[in-house]
C-alpha cells in the first residue's frame, strides 16, 4: 500500500501554528482572561437572583405621628427613600408620602433580614371614625405590598404646610386671639391691618368654598378653631380669607409655627369636622349650617332665624324697623329716623367691632347723614349719646367717607359717593386713649379725640340712618375680635 508522505514545508508550518495557539492559551491562563470571563457569568447570575421582598407588620398612630414596622425578607437592601406609601380611606381618596419624609429607627438603609420602625414626618394622624384610612400601600423598585388596617381606625393628613406667625410689635398679642390668613394669587397691597400671602400655587389648590382647608396645633395634633370669611377681591387680586382662633398670645417680637392642611378640592372638611372647620353664613346653601364664629371670635351673631337675640343685642332709637331673617334689615322710615341695635354687654378696649354689609340702599343723596356702624362708648347702653363733632377721610373706594365722635359716644358715618353699598366689611373700635378709627375692608382711618371720654368699656351697635329719607340696610354678620399690637396684624410666612 503507498503512504504520501507529508511535505517538510506544510510540516514546518503545522508545529508553528500549533506553537503559537498553545502559547496564546498558555498568556491567556496566566493573565486571567478566563477567570474574567467566569466573574462575568458569575456576576450576571448573581444580578438575575436578586430578590426585593418585604412585609408591613403594622401601621398604627400614636400621638399624632404615624408609624409603620417593616421587615426585609428579600436578598438586597431595601433603601427607604427611594419609597413610596399610598394611603386609602374609606372614601376612596389616597394620600401619597415620598420616602423622604419617612424615618426609621435603624437607619434609611435595612439590611437583608432586618425589622425597622419607622415613622412619617410633616404630617399628622389623629384616630377618626369618620373618615379614616384602609390599607397601606408600600411601593419600592416596582414591588407593592399592600397592607389592610381592619382596627385603630385613623385619619393622616400630609404634607402638611408651616405658617410662621411674626409678631413685630415690641408688646404681646393678646390672648386669645383671632389671625388673619389670606392666601391670594397675587399682591392685594393691603395694609398692615390685614395679614396675607402672595402663592398662586397654594391658592389654586382651594377649593372656592374654603371648605377643604384646616389649620392644626403642631405641639398635640388639635384643631384650631378656623372661620372661612370668604374669597374677595382687593386691588383686582382674590384671597381666600380665613381667621383663626389662637388660644395663647404672642410674645412681643417673637413668632409662632401652626400648620395647615389642604385637602382634595372635593373635600368638605365643614361636614366633617365642625364646629373647629366653619364659614360664614352665607356660603352655605342653608344659612349658617357650618357657621362657627362663636368659638373664634370674642362677640359673634349671623342673625339666624327670625328673632333678634336679645341676649345679645338691645334695640334702641326709634322709627327704625329691625327686621331678622337670616340676616339683620334696618330700615328708616323719614328724615328724623335714627335706631339700630346695640350689644347688651360692654366689652373691653382695644377691641374691633366689625360687621358685613350685604346691602345698603338710600334715597336721598344727602350721604353726609348716612349713619351705618356706631361704637357705643359709656356705662349707660339705653342712649346712643349725640353728635359732638365730625369730620372727613379719605375713601380707597374712592370719595369720602364722613364719621364722626359723640359727647357721650362715638359713631361712624356710611358716606360718600362712592362708598361701598353692597359685600363690604365696616368696622369700628375706640380705645382708652381716645383713638378711634372707622375701616372699610379692613383699610382704617384713624383719629384722636380726646374731647370725649372713655370709661374703659365698650358698646357696639349697627345704627339706623338719621335724616337719610327710607334708607335700607342688610347685615350679614357681626364679631367683636381683639385689636392686634399698635394695630399691626402678626405677619404670615408659608412654607
Amino acid at each position: 500500500m503507498y503512504v504520501r508522505s507529508i511535505s517538510p514545508i506544510i510540516a514546518s508550518i503545522l508545529i508553528i501554528v500549533i506553537t503559537v495557539a498553545i502559547a496564546g492559551i498558555f498568556y491567556a491562563f496566566t493573565s486571567g482572561m478566563f477567570g474574567s470571563l467566569t466573574s462575568s457569568s458569575s456576576q450576571q447570575i448573581q444580578q438575575q437572583s436578586q430578590i426585593i421582598s418585604f412585609t408591613i407588620n403594622n401601621v398604627y398612630c400614636s400621638n399624632n405621628i404615624l408609624y409603620f414596622d417593616i421587615y426585609n425578607n428579600g436578598n438586597i437592601p431595601i433603601n427607604i427613600n427611594n419609597s413610596l406609601i399610598i394611603f386609602t380611606d374609606n372614601y376612596g381618596n389616597t394620600i401619597s408620602i415620598n420616602g423622604n419624609n419617612i424615618i426609621c429607627n435603624n437607619g434609611n438603609i435595612i439590611p437583608i433580614g432586618s425589622n425597622s420602625l419607622c415613622y412619617i414626618i410633616n404630617s399628622l394622624c389623629h384616630y377618626d371614625y369618620i373618615d379614616y384610612i384602609k390599607s397601606a400601600n408600600f411601593v419600592y423598585n416596582g414591588i407593592s405590598y399592600s397592607y389592610n388596617i381592619l382596627s385603630n381606625k385613623f385619619m393622616i393628613y400630609a404634607p402638611l404646610y408651616s405658617i410662621t406667625i411674626y409678631n413685630t410689635q415690641n408688646i404681646p398679642i393678646p390672648s386669645p386671639f383671632q389671625q388673619d390668613i389670606a392666601i391670594c394669587n397675587g399682591s392685594p397691597n393691603l395694609p398692615s391691618s390685614f395679614a396675607y400671602v402672595d402663592n398662586p400655587t397654594l391658592f389654586n389648590q382651594i377649593n372656592p368654598n374654603g371648605q377643604n382647608v384646616m389649620f392644626f396645633n403642631p405641639n398635640n395634633g388639635q384643631l384650631f378653631y378656623s372661620w372661612y370669611e370668604g374669597r374677595f377681591t382687593y386691588n383686582g387680586v382674590t384671597c381666600d380669607v380665613w381667621w383663626v382662633k389662637l388660644p395663647n398670645g404672642i410674645p412681643a417680637n417673637s413668632n409662632i409655627t401652626i400648620y395647615m392642611y389642604i385637602g382634595s378640592t372635593s373635600a368638605n372638611y365643614y361636614s366633617q369636622y365642625y364646629p373647629y372647620v366653619g364659614e360664614a353664613p352665607y356660603l352655605s346653601s342653608t344659612y349658617g349650617q357650618y357657621d362657627n364664629g362663636q368659638y373664634v371670635f370674642l362677640f359673634y351673631d349671623n342673625f339666624i332665624g327670625t328673632t333678634l337675640n336679645t341676649s345679645k343685642w338691645l334695640s334702641y332709637g326709634y322709627s327704625a324697623t329691625i327686621t331678622v331673617n337670616n340676616g339683620l334689615t334696618i330700615q328708616s322710615s323719614g328724615s328724623n329716623t335714627y335706631g339700630g341695635i346695640i350689644t347688651s354687654s360692654s366689652f373691653p378696649t382695644n377691641t374691633i367691632f366689625d360687621a358685613y354689609l350685604h346691602s345698603f340702599t338710600i334715597q336721598s343723596s344727602s350721604y353726609n347723614s348716612a349713619h351705618g356702624i356706631s361704637v357705643q362708648i359709656g356705662n349707660s347702653a339705653s342712649s346712643m349719646g349725640y353728635e359732638y363733632t365730625s369730620w372727613t377721610g379719605s375713601n380707597p373706594n374712592g370719595g369720602t367717607i364722613a364719621y364722626g365722635s359723640m359727647q357721650y359716644g362715638m359713631h361712624n358715618f356710611l358716606a360718600g359717593p362712592n362708598f361701598p353699598t353692597s359685600n363690604s366689611i365696616i368696622s369700628g373700635y375706640w380705645n382708652a386713649t381716645g383713638s378711634e378709627g372707622f375701616g372699610v375692608n379692613y383699610y382704617f382711618i384713624s383719629t384722636n379725640n380726646n374731647a370725649v371720654s372713655n370709661a374703659g368699656y365698650n358698646y357696639y351697635a349697627i345704627g339706623a340712618y338719621y335724616n337719610s329719607q327710607s334708607a335700607t340696610s342688610v347685615w350679614y354678620w357681626a364679631r367683636i375680635r381683639y385689636m392686634p399690637p399698635n394695630g399691626v396684624m402678626p405677619s404670615i410666612y408659608i412654607s
